[in-house]
């Protein structure tokens, strides 16, 4: 069925028609045994292919190791990768916050200062307007005052003002000096 001869087979083709007797017989089953002995009768080598095979197998567990073993580091090297990558997407949002925090910390301190400077300058705007009203103010009502006395001084005069007596024909006139 095989290929190869069955100890029946080998009766039957050796009977004692054949002229050799049981020689022949006992030569047909040494050749047949050496055929199932694995070498295929010396031919093709089947030690060799079991030798081969065996190698081709270690072979193919030894390179199926080393890829598992690549596939291994790549994933511990992937996984460090992601890992760092979130390590420094959490230390990037932790120095955002606190750059963030910082610029409004400092927003805040110029805005507190702008107050306080606006507030400094406007009083002393204020009391330097106010000091240059009162003064003007000061001016203002002294000149008032200086006109309406020149002004009453100058109608008391005219009209209170004595005559100058009149020395031996001099001055005596209707004027007023």
């Amino acid at each position: 069925m095989n290929g190869q001869l069955s100890a029946s087979d080998v009766m039957a083709l050796t009977k004692d028609n054949d002229g050799f007797g049981g020689v022949g017989l006992i030569i047909l089953l040494f050749i047949f045994l050496i055929g199932l002995s694995g070498n295929g009768f010396g031919f093709g080598g089947n030690g060799n292919v079991n030798q081969m095979a065996t190698a081709d197998l270690l072979y193919n567990q030894s390179t199926d190791n080393a890829i598992r073993g690549l596939a291994q580091g790549q994933c511990g090297i992937t996984d460090t990768i992601l890992n760092n990558k979130y390590d420094n997407a959490v230390l990037i949002k932790d120095l955002s916050n606190q750059m963030s925090n910082s610029v409004a910390a400092l927003g805040n301190q110029i805005s507190n200062q702008t107050a306080t400077i606006t507030n400094l300058f406007n009083q002393q705007t204020i009391d330097h307007l106010r000091e240059v009203n009162s003064n003007l103010a000061n001016q203002l009502s002294n000149q008032v005052q200086t006109a309406q006395i020149t002004e009453n001084i100058l109608s008391n005069l005219a009209t209170t003002a004595p005559k100058p007596p009149c020395y031996y024909g001099c001055g005596c006139s209707n004027s007023l000096y």
